[in-house]
């Protein structure tokens, strides 16, 4: 009985160093040092001081009115692709043309209109010389037919008082009266001609022929533009980014997408997206630091130049259905500084605003 209380003695005793020594260990090897401690404490800080001062978001590479879309303003069959895509053009020059057999014929069309409203309006202006003419003619009738009936008058009354000497007789008398009688119905008759003419007004003629003939060029112009529409043309310097049609493809009026993509000769920028918790935070001038959100290496630097006054929905970068896409952001134009590499269009990047590392991380 001595022996067993001894061994079960000594194996509570072995028990008791054993935990002891266990918790030694532990306690010495697992505990955090107060050196790490400080150093995670320190880390922390600088998180929320960063938190505080600056703002990490995704942007993309974007020009100030986007990338143009243009298509032709006429239906029509694709004839000829002019440039290629990724082709830097100037303003003007031509993109593509479409077929202009039919466009040409209405040019054609157009301007024998127009030459036969200039005939026309010719023909009016000669009308109306000639009327002045016959204007001026009845008139000198008139005036004639005015002499002729006051000689008659005169010559009336010189044989009316010959009659009395006996130098005239009464026969005589008679015609001359009738004479006269004769000449007055014909300055009536000339004076109605002459009212006649002035009823006609031969410049209505002319206005009507100078408006038919401003028509007809109005006509020839639209011809002349619907032709040279037939050839997408170039809005400014820059770069043909895609075509998406081919020689026979038709283009309609209202295509589901646009038929050239183009991208002007201007200073590309990043529209960044910040959520709505922080965009208290973003100020215009602040500095910004730019880098490619799939890979890491260069960066750029800008300056945010404008904030949006009001919030939208972020950018969708998901088609899963399920993903959340309710988030409201502020839309930020960043200016990139001048003198570094260039960036591409549509480019997804990482921005860091206001707290900008001086070693160039973030």
């Amino acid at each position: 009985m001595n022996t067993k209380k001894l061994f079960l003695l000594l194996g509570l005793i072995l028990l008791v160093v054993g935990v002891g020594g266990a918790g030694w260990v532990a306690n010495h090897f697992w505990s955090p040092s107060p050196s790490a401690t400080d150093e995670a404490s320190k880390r922390q800080t600088t998180l929320e001081a960063t938190d505080e001062e600056g703002v990490v978001c995704t942007g993309y590479v974007d020009l100030e009115h986007g990338i143009r879309s243009l298509t032709p303003l006429r239906p029509g069959r694709v004839a000829a692709l002019i440039a290629k895509e990724n082709q830097h053009v100037e303003e003007g020059a031509a993109i593509l043309r479409l077929e202009d057999r039919d466009a040409r014929f209405q040019v054609d069309e157009a301007e024998t209109a127009a030459t036969t409203a200039e005939i026309q309006l010719e023909d009016a202006l000669q009308s109306e010389r000639r009327q002045r003419a016959r204007r001026t003619q009845q008139q000198a009738a008139l005036d004639a037919a005015g002499f002729n009936l006051d000689a008659a008058r005169k010559m009336l009354e010189r044989t009316q008082k010959q009659i009395k000497d006996d130098f005239a007789t009464q026969e005589e008398v008679d015609i001359t009266r009738d004479k006269v009688k004769a000449l007055e119905q014909q300055v009536l008759a000339e004076r109605a001609k002459l009212d006649e003419l002035n009823t006609v007004d031969p410049g209505l003629a002319v206005r009507k022929a100078r408006a038919e003939l401003r028509l007809a060029q109005i006509h020839r112009d639209r011809a002349k533009h619907q032709l040279d529409e037939c050839t997408l043309k170039a809005p400014s310097s820059g770069t043909v980014q895609r075509l998406s049609v081919g020689v026979g493809d038709m283009v309609s009026g209202n295509p589901m997408q646009p038929i050239v993509r183009f991208c002007p000769d201007e200073t590309p920028l990043v529209r960044a997206e910040v959520n709505q918790e922080f965009a208290d935070r973003v100020k215009v001038g602040q500095t910004a630091l730019i880098r490619d959100d799939a890979r890491s290496g260069a960066s750029w630097r800008g300056k945010v130049e404008r904030v949006a006054g009001w919030y939208e929905r972020r950018r969708p970068t998901t088609q899963d259905p399920s993903a959340f896409t309710d988030v409201r952001t502020v839309e930020c134009l960043i200016v990139i500084d001048p003198g570094q590499s260039p960036l591409r269009i549509g480019q997804r990047m990482r921005v860091l605003i206001g707290r900008i590392p001086s070693t160039g991380g973030e």
